[in-house]
C-alpha cells in the first residue's frame, strides 16, 4: 500500500502536468464550456485567466475561466454547470478532480475585477493565438 506522502507526489505531478499542458486542451475545455452552458440556456462571453494564462501556477492552483453574463445564477447552479463542464472533460480522459475553477461575473464584477489587475483573454483570442503557435 502506497503511503500518503506517495499518493500526493503522484496527484501533484499529475496535476502539474495538466496545468502546463493547458494549451493543448484548451480548445476543448472551450467547446465543452460552450455545450455545457448552451444546455443550460446562459449566454455570456468566456475569458481565460489567472495563473495558468500567466505562467505563474503551482500545485494548488486551477484553471480559471470567467463567464461574463447579465443572468443570475440561481444558488447552486455554478457548481452544477461546473461539474457537467468536468464530466465533459472526463469523457476525453481527464481526471474526476480536473482542477478548473468557473467565476460566473456581473459586467461590472469583470470590468471592477479589470480595473483591480486581473489578466483576462477572451477566450476566442488565445484559441486563434495558440493555433497560430503550433
Amino acid at each position: 500500500m502506497k503511503k500518503a506522502e506517495e499518493i500526493y507526489i503522484e496527484f501533484a505531478r499529475e496535476k502539474i502536468k495538466i496545468l502546463s499542458s493547458f494549451d493543448t486542451y484548451a480548445k476543448l475545455l472551450y467547446e465543452s464550456l460552450l455545450r455545457v452552458l448552451s444546455r443550460y440556456g446562459i449566454r455570456g462571453e468566456v475569458y481565460f485567466f489567472g495563473s495558468v494564462i500567466e505562467g505563474k501556477y503551482t500545485v494548488s492552483s486551477d484553471i480559471d475561466v470567467a463567464i461574463v453574463t447579465e443572468q443570475r445564477l440561481k444558488a447552486g447552479l455554478q457548481a452544477e454547470i461546473q461539474d457537467e463542464v468536468i464530466k465533459e472533460m472526463e469523457k476525453f480522459g481527464y481526471p474526476w478532480w480536473f482542477p478548473l475553477e468557473l467565476h460566473f461575473l456581473s459586467p461590472q464584477l469583470f470590468e471592477a475585477m479589470k480595473k483591480g489587475g486581473a489578466n483576462f483573454v477572451k477566450a476566442e483570442e488565445y484559441l486563434e493565438k495558440i493555433e497560430m503557435i503550433m
